[in-house]
């Protein structure tokens, strides 16, 4: 009887001693690695991107929200001065209406266009339309590649400062944080998408606006 308890013990001692090597090797590996891996910030850390709370609306980790649009203007090439500073006036006024807290900008992104049609998807009544076409066809080719131009307009909005909390949290149900905290977040959502329906109304006279939205 003592004899099996003796083993059973000495077993018992390998197999923590085991475990507490184990344990140990898996520490110093794990000290190994944090001094070699770079303490710098990666790109996730340096975007300020921290979740889509609403269809089109993305909340920034330092609590603003942003929206962005596509848009479309006149041709210059085609419009009077006249018109060009009615667009430039319609445009101030629609921005002016936003206050404090907004921040504005534009990007402007260039892709290949399209190249000209294949010559059996076309076809013409008669010759004269053809060789027009033709001609056509010969000095878009000689030109080389096109570009043609996207345009993204997006806003920022910072709430008030007393507002302004850790809202990536308040974004999930948590116990630990209160329905007034919540409410509040769901307020400011619902107010940034008031606000950006009017500045796209306000837009809308000057330039076309198609808004950017989630993609399932």
């Amino acid at each position: 009887m003592i004899e099996a308890i003796a083993i059973g013990i000495a077993v018992l001692g390998a197999v923590l001693l085991l475990i507490l090597f184990a344990r140990i090797r898996q520490v110093d590996a794990e000290l190994k690695l944090k001094k070699h891996r770079s303490k710098d910030a990666g790109l996730a850390d340096l975007l300020n991107y921290a979740a889509v709370v609403d269809d089109g609306v993305i909340v920034g980790k330092n609590g603003s929200f942003m929206a962005a649009w596509l848009y479309q203007g006149d041709d210059n090439a085609s419009s009077t001065e006249e018109q060009r500073e009615m667009v430039s006036f319609r445009i101030n006024q629609a921005l002016a209406g936003l206050g404090s807290g907004w921040m504005v900008h534009v990007d402007a992104v260039r892709r290949p266009a399209p190249n000209y049609s294949e010559r059996g998807v076309s076809t013409f009544t008669d010759p004269v339309s053809a060789a027009i076409d033709e001609e056509r066809r010969r000095l878009f080719e000689g030109l080389g590649t096109m570009y043609e131009g996207h345009f993204v307009f997006a806003v920022t909005w910072f709430p008030p400062v007393l507002a302004q909390r850790k809202f990536v949290e308040l974004m999930f149900d948590d116990d630990a944080v209160t329905p007034d905290h919540t409410a509040r977040t769901v307020g400011l959502i619902e107010q940034f998408k008031r606000e950006i329906r009017s500045l796209e109304s306000r837009m809308s006279s000057a330039v076309k606006l198609t808004r950017l939205k989630g993609r399932k």
